[in-house]
């Protein structure tokens, strides 16, 4: 069997790799991010993954939250971050 592309197909855009890492609170509402890495402790690290934040997940940001809260969108699940967490990621734009 042979392999056809399919034209019509969006190409999948992943991050570069060596894109620059950003601080999560840098990026701006409807846009699209892969979490690049997360600078914190053992226990910041386990509840980010139990939400499915792990390097390489992507995300939309919903709101900045100024005032309010920090909301993304990972899959078809809306998430509340605080600001004490978005500190501690760094994100690249897809």
């Amino acid at each position: 069997m042979d392999f056809v592309e399919d034209a019509d197909a969006a190409p999948s855009t992943p991050a570069q790799p060596d894109a620059p890492a950003m601080p999560l609170q840098m990026a701006q509402p409807g846009e699209t991010v892969e979490l690049a890495a997360i600078r914190g402790g053992r226990r910041l690290k386990h509840r980010l993954a139990e939400m499915g934040l792990t390097p390489g997940a992507t995300f939309r940001i919903i709101s900045k939250g100024h005032p309010g809260p920090f909301i993304i969108q990972i899959m078809e699940t809306r998430l509340v971050l605080g600001r004490g967490m978005i500190h501690h990621i760094t994100v690249r734009q897809q």
